[in-house]
């Protein structure tokens, strides 16, 4: 059984992209997906598709061969629990403080706005020397440390698959690196990995497999 399937896809241009025409995507666990593509927006739209934030125009989504109903936002929050999502227009809810926005998806599905932060979140948070910086709202921090605070919230996931645009421009140097180290441990663990990026080591290292968006099309490409 594949973790996501899509079946005769369709999804609206954005930019100066194309889309996607009638096209099929099947990822495994353990998969590692590099993304080529004639249009950086189609690389963006097709990993918010894989996220569940954007709505086909036609085709079906299979998640461990279950049918996603688009039609109700409820219905999307088991899938979008397992899915992982960090790009460039991720956000935080700005009324939180950091430390909620970590909870936020713990407090629904636990029913409890008592718990606490895991070990993993904290050891993350130390990792990426976030850890005074739990009780600002996510505008008091800098962009460098928001966008980390998200890739954190995200990482500790209990998530099947991490969907990745582009982390090279999201991270600072020393974050990225930091990245390279926890995705490592992540791949080990079993997951699948859809990236787009235009760091060639990163896409060495990381990727068993490439697909190619292409006028609209997608297709495999041989490694």
């Amino acid at each position: 059984m594949y973790l996501i399937e899509l079946s005769d896809y369709c999804l609206n241009p954005i930019g100066t992209g194309n889309g996607l025409n009638n096209s099929y995507f099947a990822l495994s666990s353990g998969d590692a997906c590099s993304m080529q593509t004639d249009s950086t927006d189609d690389a963006h739209i097709f990993l918010k598709a894989l996220a569940t934030l954007v709505r086909p125009v036609s085709g079906t989504y299979r998640f461990t061969g279950k049918t996603i109903d688009f039609s109700d936002y409820r219905e999307l929050l088991p899938f979008k629990k397992k899915i992982g999502y960090i790009g460039q227009d991720s956000a935080m809810i700005s009324n939180r403080t950091v430390r909620e926005n970590l909870l936020l998806m713990r407090f629904y599905f636990e029913n409890s706005v008592s718990i606490s932060l895991d070990e993993n979140v904290l050891k993350f948070l130390k990792l990426f020397d976030l850890e005074d910086k739990l009780d600002l709202r996510p505008g008091e921090l800098r962009p460098v440390d928001l966008r980390t605070a998200i890739a954190i919230r995200e990482l500790t996931k209990s998530f099947d698959v991490l969907l990745l645009d582009r982390p090279e421009h999201y991270f600072g140097f020393k974050s990225f690196y930091i990245f390279n180290e926890i995705l490592e441990n992540t791949l080990e663990a079993g997951h699948a990995v859809v990236f787009f990026s235009r760091d060639r080591s990163f896409i060495e290292t990381f990727s068993n497999r490439k697909i190619l968006i292409a006028g609209g099309t997608l297709t495999k490409v041989p490694l």
